[in-house]
């Protein structure tokens, strides 16, 4: 049977699709050896099969059209397909099970290129692989490559792949600073690096990102570990700069026992002159009797004037390097006196640690009804809304207490505020 014949009898399917089909394989592979950039010999000889095949394609399908067409019916058949379709049907099956074994040959060329040799695919794959995430674009913007981890943060901020650079860098400023940003459920911290490239002739734009959320967590801890180191510096200054005090203190505790002793023995010597006056000398007595009460009195008058809140208050934001400025009518009655020196107290202890300042200023206005205290303090402001523990919750129930209320503000400084009313 020739191939003019077979191919008007039922083995035509079979023998055209089994060439059809490896006239795409052959088309595949060789877009595919042009791709890796093969050598010119190994994409000279994929053409030249290419060809062959196609030629042998052309020839049945040229006969089948010329011999059903009516109007080209009658008409010669050129020698050459004449002699073509001539041909034994077993030619173009051993054609077509040698271009198959040449196919599998190639295809297996190819693949073992491929494991040893970079080409586009296997650097896209390996870049892919990648856990830090890489983009390169025009600078209008436009992508033109970006890996899978790039992708994932662009969802990740944006909802969808990464497609515009302008548009991904707008929405890391937003999450961030522009170089740092942390993604909005909070999961991750991520670290971007951009710079400008030119390849070519070209400018690109090379856009890299790194997780470092255990970088950022284990900053977060020193900073807060700094924040409770910067608290204990603080209070062991206070201490040292008050040791004298106490030391001083402990000594007058001392000598105020001792001379309590003292007076123990000459209220007993009086006791004792009271009934044998012969027995101690009169003037003796007077003069110890004397200098007793003279000392007596001293510290009576000394406990008068100490104990003062507000002027310890003062004494100890100068003690640990705040200045403080009060203007306006000072009061001097509690509870308006109590609160004030709380208030500064706690005010200067907060400007050391958390400001960083040097001075406070309290303002005092009184009206009719209301006594109004508004401290300030220097220093850096608070970066958000203050929160208010220990100190600053025991000072608002302080003033609460007294019927009065309290105030915060952070911006664009920190801000007290105290209102007590008259009349309690």
């Amino acid at each position: 049977m020739t191939i003019h014949e077979a191919l008007f009898s039922p083995v035509r399917q079979p023998l055209l699709g089994i060439l059809y089909l490896l006239l795409t394989a052959q088309m595949a592979l060789f877009f595919a050896a042009c791709h890796d950039r093969r050598r010119r010999r190994v994409l000279l000889c994929l053409l030249l099969h290419l060809l062959l095949t196609g030629v042998c394609f052309w020839i049945p399908m040229w006969d089948i059209g010329i011999s059903v067409t009516p109007v080209v019916r009658d008409l010669p058949l050129p020698a050459v397909l004449a002699a073509a379709v001539s041909l034994p049907v077993t030619a173009m099956v051993l054609y077509e099970v040698l271009t198959a074994g040449l196919l599998l040959v190639s295809l297996r060329d190819l693949l073992r290129y491929r494991r040893n040799h970079p080409t586009f695919a296997s650097v896209k794959e390996t870049m892919d692989l990648l856990p830090v995430g890489i983009a390169f674009g025009k600078p209008d913007g436009t992508v033109v490559f970006g890996n899978l981890a790039m992708n994932a943060l662009s969802r990740a901020l944006l909802g969808k792949n990464l497609t515009d650079l302008t548009a991904f860098r707008r929405a890391a400023a937003t999450a961030g600073d522009g170089t740092q940003l942390t993604l909005p459920d909070g999961s991750a911290t991520w670290q971007l690096d951009s710079r400008e490239l030119t390849v070519d002739g070209a400018p690109f734009l090379r856009l890299t990102a790194s997780d470092i959320s255990q970088q950022a967590a284990i900053a977060r801890d020193l900073a807060e570990r700094n924040e409770k180191l910067r608290d204990l510096h603080m209070r062991l200054d206070l201490y040292n700069k008050q040791a004298g005090r106490i030391v001083i203190a402990q000594e007058l505790l001392t000598a105020r026992m001792t001379v309590h002793s003292e007076v123990g023995n000459v209220l007993l010597e009086s006791r004792h002159y009271l009934r044998n006056p012969a027995s101690i000398d009169e003037e003796t007595l007077l003069q110890a009797l004397k200098n007793t009460n003279t000392y007596l009195l001293r510290e009576y008058e000394a406990d008068d004037s100490a104990g003062d809140p507000l002027t310890d208050a003062v004494e100890t934001a100068a003690a640990i390097g705040v200045d403080v400025c009060i203007s306006g009518p000072i009061p001097s009655a509690d509870p308006f006196r109590r609160v004030l020196a709380a208030a500064i107290g706690e005010c200067a202890t907060n400007t050391v640690k958390h400001a960083g300042g040097v001075s406070l200023s309290a303002e005092i206005r009184e009206s009719d009804t209301v006594v109004t205290y508004r401290l300030k303090t220097d220093g850096e402001a608070p970066r958000g809304p203050v929160r208010e523990a220990g100190g600053l919750r025991s000072l608002r129930t302080l003033v609460e207490s007294a019927g009065g209320a309290m105030r915060i503000e952070a911006a664009p400084g920190f801000l007290l505020t105290i209102q007590l009313p008259k009349g309690m």
